[in-house]
Formats: structure tokens, C-alpha cells, sequence
């Protein structure tokens, strides 16, 4: 009983979001996430080959300095039932929202190899994302959901920012997702700031906690 009128409650949120909004399409679904780490360094357990270096890149960097990778793990997911196609989660449509601009994806050029003078180029972002993917991510990189209620996923993934936010303190970063209407919140918990991640590097969390 208590978790249908949870899910009522959602779903009256929902709606009362949509009508604020005017036009704007009415959420599918709630997504609960927490801001695990920013990491400023990722490390390959089997460095990878890449068109922009003549050798196996063995770990990457931002070239700025300020710049770094925001983890996140997705904790559970809330689909309405009138997603009558489910939610369709894919893991490249999360983005950092930050003073009103939007993070995400990997530009060329913002990737410095082990410290050397070579930067990422475009014909490399694949095999980049798949070997960053393969040290850090958890969970599927596609899945649809349909309508119900999905708890303790645990789907770890990170969001690239390549240069430094102005004015941030290592708080929780928004979350926001560029496939179907979601709405997305944080559990409040503050990320670690950590050199590097991946390879032999100090782990990551791999659940989320309850909100404080």
C-alpha cells in the first residue's frame, strides 16, 4: 500500500511539473542518482592503441587542469504508467548541468595522452569512450525500461568535463538526460575528488547510499 501511493505521489508530481511547463512533454519517468566521485586522471588496466599517438596510451588527462570526469551511479528508476513505450535509458544521454551550461560527450582536442604532447582527435572518441567505459561503467549501456519501479540498480558511469566549472566547490553536480523527458535527482551527497580512477588507481563506488 505504501508503495503504491508513493508511486502516486510520482506520478502527481509529474503531472503538475507538465502543466507548469505549458507545451513541454510530460516526463516518462524519475531517475535517482548520486554524485560518486570526480576523478581528474583515468588509467587502462591494457593500455589501448590510438590514431593520435605511436604508442599504447596507458592513461588520459584533461589538458585543462581543471578539467575532470563527474561519476555517477543511477540508483534506481521510477517509469510511469502512461510511458506506454517504456523508458529507454541509454547511458551517452547523460549530461552535467552547470550555471546553465551542459557537459558531455568528448570534444577533440581536450585529452592529453600520458602527459605527452599528443591530444585526442575525433577518430579516436570510440575506442576512448569503450576503453573509459570498460574501467568504470557498471550496468548495460542501453536498457529499456517499462512502466514499475527499478531499485538498487547501481549503473555506474562518468560524465567528461573538460574544463574547470567557475565557482565550484566539489558539491553534488545535476544530472540531466537528452533522450526522453526525465527528471532527474540527486541523493545530496557529496562527491570524493579523487588523482585517478581505473587501472591500479583507487576505486570507485559502486552503490549509492541512502540521502542523508
Amino acid at each position: 500500500m505504501g508503495h503504491f501511493f508513493r508511486r502516486m505521489g510520482i506520478v502527481a508530481a509529474l503531472v503538475g511539473l507538465s502543466a507548469c511547463a505549458g507545451p513541454k512533454p510530460k516526463a516518462v519517468a524519475v531517475l535517482h542518482y548520486q554524485h560518486v566521485a570526480n576523478a581528474h586522471e583515468i588509467r587502462f588496466t591494457n593500455p589501448i592503441p590510438l590514431s593520435a599517438a605511436l604508442y599504447r596510451v596507458g592513461h588520459l588527462s584533461p589538458v585543462d587542469s581543471g578539467g575532470f570526469w563527474a561519476i555517477f551511479v543511477l540508483c534506481n528508476v521510477d517509469v510511469t504508467p502512461y510511458a506506454r513505450r517504456g523508458f529507454h535509458y541509454n547511458v551517452n544521454n547523460f549530461r552535467v548541468l552547470y550555471e546553465k551550461r551542459e557537459f558531455g560527450g568528448l570534444p577533440p582536442y581536450s585529452l592529453r595522452y600520458q602527459g605527452q604532447v599528443d591530444l585526442n582527435n575525433a577518430g579516436d572518441t570510440l575506442p576512448i569512450l569503450d576503453a573509459i567505459a570498460a574501467e568504470i561503467q557498471e550496468g548495460p549501456p542501453e536498457q529499456i525500461f517499462q512502466s514499475g519501479f527499478y531499485p538498487d540498480l547501481n549503473y555506474r558511469f562518468a560524465v567528461f568535463v573538460p574544463k574547470a566549472l567557475v565557482k565550484y566547490a566539489g558539491e553534488e553536480l545535476k544530472l540531466t538526460y537528452k533522450g526522453q523527458p526525465a527528471i532527474l535527482v540527486g541523493n545530496g551527497k557529496a562527491p570524493s575528488d579523487l588523482p585517478a580512477v581505473g587501472g591500479t588507481a583507487a576505486g570507485v563506488a559502486a552503490a549509492c547510499v541512502p540521502s542523508p
